[in-house]
C-alpha cells in the first residue's frame, strides 16, 4: 500500500553550517570596510575643498568618479568572479581599494583624486557583488536571503564608525591620515581573508557562459525589472544619503542635531537590512520590498511636509533608514534568487552596476530641486516616484529556486 502524502516524512531542513555563518560574518566586515572607504571622502570633503580651493560643484567630479568606478567594477570585474572564483576577485579588489586609498592621501589636485577614487570604486563594485555571491553560496536555501542580505548591513555600520573616527582624527592629523588609516585597515583584511575566506562551491570548475546567456533568455524580463529596482532604489538612497543633514536643517533642526538625525538614519538602515533579510525566511521577499518602499515613500512625505520637533524627526529618520535602506538592500538577496549559482556574481554585478545610474542622478536631481527653492515636501515627493517604481518592479520579478 502506497503511503499517502500526509504520511510521508518531510525532509528536515538543511542546517546552516558554522563555516557558512563565518563566511557571512566576514562578508559583513568586508562591507563595513566599503562603508569606511566611501564615507571617508564624504567626511573630509570640506577640508579637501579648502585644500584645493574649489567649491562643491567642482568637487562633485570626485564623488562622481567613485560612483562611476563602482558601476564599472560591477559590470566588468565582478562577473569574473563567476569564472575565476569569488575569493581571488575579493582579494584583488581589496588590494585595489587599499592601494588607492593610501595613494589618495598624496593627491595634489581634484583631477588626480578623482582618478584615484575611480580605482577605489572599481574595488568596491567588485567586492559588493563578489561577497554577496560568496555568502549566498555557502547558505542552504532557507537561509540564502539572510546570507545575501545581512552583509549589506555592514555598510551603514562602517559609515557610522568612519564618521566618529574622522571627527576625532581630522583636527589632529589632517585629511591625508584619514585616507591612509582607511587604506591600512583595508590592507589588514587581506591576510585575514587569505586564511579564512574559502572559495564558493559553485566556482570550483570554470563557468562557461556569456553575459548575454546569464542576463537574457528566460531571465531577460527579470533582469530588466531588477535594473529598475536598483536604479530607482539607488536614486532615493543616494539622494537621502547625500542631503539628509541639509534636509534635516531645512526641516527645522539646528546643525548639531541634524548630524544626529543622519547617524540615526544609518542605525535604522542597519536594523532594516537585517530585519528584512530574516523576515524573508518566512514571507515573500518581493512583497516585503514593496511594503518597505511604500512605507518609505509615506515617510518621505511626512519628513518633508509635517512640522516636527527633534524627537519626532529622529524617529522618522530612523524609520526611513529601516524602510528605505532595508528595501533597497533587499535587492541583493532578490538578485541571488533570479540567477543560478554559477552566474550569480554576473547578475549581481550588472544589477548593481546599472543601478549606479540612479546613484549618480539622485543627488544631482535632489540638489537641483533644493536649489530651485521647491518646498521640502515637493523635493521628497519627487523621489517617491522612483521608490514606488522600484517596489512595483520587485513584485514582478520571477524568483527561481536555485542551488
Amino acid at each position: 500500500m502506497d503511503a499517502s502524502p500526509d504520511t510521508i516524512p518531510r525532509a528536515a531542513p538543511v542546517p546552516w553550517s558554522r563555516r557558512g555563518q563565518m563566511v557571512t560574518a566576514l562578508c559583513f566586515v568586508l562591507n563595513m570596510i566599503d562603508g569606511v572607504n566611501i564615507f571617508a571622502l564624504t567626511y573630509v570633503a570640506p577640508a579637501l575643498q579648502q585644500q584645493f580651493a574649489v567649491g562643491p560643484e567642482a568637487f562633485a567630479v570626485v564623488f562622481s568618479a567613485g560612483l562611476l568606478g563602482m558601476g564599472l567594477g560591477g559590470i566588468f570585474l565582478a562577473p569574473l568572479a563567476d569564472r575565476w572564483g569569488r575569493r581571488p576577485m575579493i582579494l584583488l579588489a581589496l588590494l585595489l581599494m587599499a592601494g588607492a586609498m593610501i595613494v589618495s592621501a598624496f593627491a595634489g589636485d581634484i583631477w588626480t583624486l578623482a582618478a584615484i577614487r575611480l580605482v577605489v570604486g572599481l574595488g568596491i563594485g567588485t567586492v559588493l557583488a563578489s561577497i554577496t555571491a560568496l555568502s549566498a553560496g555557502f547558505a542552504p536555501p532557507r537561509w540564502r536571503h539572510v546570507a545575501a542580505g545581512v552583509p549589506q548591513a555592514g555598510y551603514p555600520v562602517g559609515a557610522t564608525l568612519a564618521g566618529f573616527a574622522t571627527a576625532w582624527a581630522l583636527p589632529l592629523y589632517g585629511w591625508p591620515m584619514v585616507f591612509i588609516a582607511a587604506g591600512a585597515l583595508t590592507l589588514a583584511l587581506l591576510p585575514l581573508c587569505w586564511w579564512l575566506l574559502p572559495e564558493a562551491p559553485e566556482t570550483r570548475e570554470e563557468a562557461r557562459f556569456s553575459v548575454a546567456e546569464a542576463l537574457g533568455g528566460a531571465r531577460r524580463t527579470s533582469t530588466l525589472l531588477l535594473w529598475v529596482c536598483t536604479v530607482g532604489g539607488f536614486m532615493a538612497l543616494y539622494f537621502i544619503g547625500s542631503w539628509i543633514t541639509k534636509l534635516a536643517i531645512a526641516a527645522g533642526l539646528p546643525p548639531t542635531q541634524a548630524i544626529i538625525a543622519s547617524a540615526i538614519y544609518s542605525a535604522g538602515a542597519c536594523v532594516g537590512t537585517i530585519a528584512i533579510s530574516f523576515a524573508a525566511t518566512r514571507f515573500d521577499l518581493r512583497r516585503l520590498v514593496l511594503a518597505n518602499l511604500a512605507l518609505a515613500a509615506v515617510l518621505f512625505l511626512v519628513f518633508g511636509g509635517v512640522p516636527m520637533g527633534l524627537g519626532a524627526l529622529l524617529v522618522v529618520s530612523f524609520l526611513i533608514g529601516v524602510t528605505l535602506q532595508g528595501g533597497v538592500n533587499a535587492n541583493y538577496p532578490l538578485v541571488t534568487s533570479v540567477y543560478p549559482a554559477e552566474m550569480r556574481a554576473t547578475g549581481l554585478g550588472w544589477a548593481m552596476g546599472v543601478g549606479r545610474i540612479g546613484a549618480l542622478v539622485g543627488p544631482l536631481l535632489g540638489g537641483w530641486a533644493i536649489g530651485t527653492g521647491m518646498p521640502l515636501v515637493g523635493v521628497f515627493g519627487i523621489f517617491c516616484v522612483p521608490i514606488l517604481a522600484a517596489g512595483l518592479a520587485a513584485c514582478m520579478v520571477r524568483m527561481e529556486s536555485h542551488g
